[in-house]
Parts: structure tokens; sequence; C-alpha cells
């Protein structure tokens, strides 16, 4: 298996194949990556582990079946149409946050500068000869070449244009090295008009609605109530203010339809009529009981997740103590 280009735009030219050091290939990964127990781990000493991290897709594979709901099966716009769409650019290092939006945001990955290396990929993403990965589970490497060649093929969708590139490069999405003509090369070895079936099945997909993925969180993990893809609430505060906020807006609409109809019983038509009388009683009633059961709700649910959140903190709490004690232990 060989990487899906041959010349880098960072070296252009005959010298991007030739063999490198481990010690230059290595420069090219970040200086450290968090590991499952939130330690932070220097990301020479455990190549695939950083790698596996920084293309890490897990969360939307949870519920890629549903991410039609939350976008459209197509490349995502290019830079310069996200801000025509008052889309301001949020840079993220999260692969599974790459191109999700939300209100005026769109959060982007950028490029890590191993992505473009050809000799990186044939020495850390590409099976070796002789791999028995068809048939062996425990081989990662063709799962993480799709990953990376389906980010790369997002961004050849990105930065379609000359002024989408000068966007990415003033917001530091490209390395520095990367210039016009050689991305328009890297490009054109991507061989994007048939590369869906290459690439992992989250980029069949170009951006996806932030507020949609939470309601599929929401409905489809369990338990219930306690997953959002990503919680805009960091904050009690801002959980009763979103709430109420609309609890509020409910009531100025009650007191409205609770004047009309007052004014409505002041008619001699409407107040002799029974239909009316009826609804009249029906909608006084739940005006005064809606509001108090909603805000009752409302405090439920707070009491709900407080609760989890507080055994949830206890619990990484002394897994913590426990991880870390037995780090001194191991000295």
């Amino acid at each position: 298996m060989s990487p899906p280009f041959s010349i880098s735009p960072i070296q252009p030219g005959p010298d991007a194949n030739l063999p490198q050091p481990d010690d230059q290939l290595l420069s090219l990964l970040p200086a450290s990556y968090r590991t499952a127990s939130d330690d932070i781990a220097a990301a020479g000493r455990n190549v695939s582990a950083c790698i596996a991290k920084e293309l890490d897709l897990q969360r939307l594979h949870r519920i890629l079946s549903w991410l039609w709901v939350a976008g459209r099966p197509m490349p995502p716009c290019p830079l310069h149409r996200q801000l025509l769409l008052s889309r301001e650019l949020f840079v993220t290092e999260q692969m599974d946050m790459h191109l999700v939006w939300t209100s005026g945001r769109l959060f982007v990955k950028p490029i890590p500068c191993f992505l473009l290396d050809p000799v990186f990929w044939m020495e850390y993403l590409c099976c070796r000869s002789g791999c028995s990965c068809s048939v062996a589970s425990e081989c990662n490497r063709p799962a993480l070449q799709r990953r990376a060649l389906g980010f790369l093929f997002s961004y050849a969708a990105l930065i379609s244009h000359e002024s989408d590139f000068s966007i990415a490069q003033d917001k530091h999405l490209l390395p520095p090295e990367v210039t016009w003509l050689t991305w328009r090369h890297f490009v054109e070895q991507l061989d994007t008009e048939r590369i869906y079936s290459k690439v992992d099945a989250r980029f069949h997909y170009g951006e996806l609605r932030l507020s949609r993925l939470n309601k599929i969180y929401f409905l489809s993990q369990r338990p219930f109530l306690l997953h959002r893809y990503m919680s805009h609430w960091q904050q009690y505060g801002a959980f009763f203010q979103d709430n109420f906020a609309w609890l509020a807006s409910a009531t100025i609409y009650i007191a409205i339809v609770l004047t009309a109809m007052q004014v409505g019983l002041a008619t001699k038509t409407l107040a002799d009529n029974d239909a009316f009388q009826s609804a009249s009683y029906g909608f006084t009633v739940f005006s005064i009981l809606g509001p108090v059961a909603a805000a009752g709700l409302i405090v439920l649910v707070f009491c709900y997740m407080f609760i989890d959140n507080w055994a949830a903190t206890v619990a990484y709490r002394k897994r913590r103590q426990q991880h870390i004690g037995s780090s001194f232990e191991s000295l």
C-alpha cells in the first residue's frame, strides 16, 4: 500500500522522496498528546498512539448511521463561502470536531505536518509488505489511512481558490511552507473524483450541525439526558439562563392570550358562548399550573444533572488518585 500522493507540498521537488531520519519524521508530530487516563505523553515515545489520538473519530462512528440528519453527504463549502455564511473559523485539534458548525462558528482542525509527508505515510500509516491486516483485526493502519485521506479530501474542498488559500494561511490552518502552487499540485495527486471508496464514511459528509449532533446523542446514547456531543452549558447559570429564557417567552405569550380572552369575555357574543367559556376556564387553569410545572421540570433536570456530575466528579477523582498513586509506587 502506497501513500495517496508522492510529492509533499511542504518539500516540493525530488528531495521530498529521499529517505529521512527518524528524528526528522518525529519532528512533524505534536509535542505531546493526552492519553485515555488523562496523562500527558510525549508524542515521540509512542507514535502510533499519538497518530490514533490525532485521527480519533470514535464519537462520530457511534452515530455514523445518523449523520445524514446533521449534514448533507457532500463536500464542505470553500472557506470564502463559510465567511459569506457569517461563520467565523475556530481552530480545534479534535478530529471529531472538524467541520462541526453552530451559530456563527465553524470548527476547523489545521492540517498536521505529518499528514503532508509521503515518507511519514510510508513509515506509520501505510501497511508494510506482507501485512495480514485483511485477516488480522489488530492492524489499525487501514482505518487510520482512510481517516487521514478523508481529512485531506475535506481540505481539498475547503481550499478551492486562491482566496481560500489566503484565508487558510491567515488562520494558520496550513504549514507556512506550503505555497499556492504546491497546494494545487498536491490536490491533483489526491484524485478527488474517485476518492469516496478510500476515505472514512464520516468524510462522505461535509459540515455537521452541532445542535443536531447534540440531539442525536441525546436520543441515541444511554443513559438519556447525560450525553451531549458538545455541551454549551459550561456553568449552571448558563443552564438556567437558557431554559428560563424560553419559559419567560412562553409566559409573555400566555399573558397576551389571557388579555385577549378577557376582552372577548367583555363582548356579548363570546360571553354567552359556552365553548368559549370552557376554553377560557381551561386556559386559565393551564396558565396558572403550566409555568409552575415547567419551572419544576427545569429544577428536576438540574438536580438530575447536578447529582450525575457530582457522582462523575467523585468517581473520576478516585480513579485519578489511584492512578497517580500507582505511578509513585512504580518509581
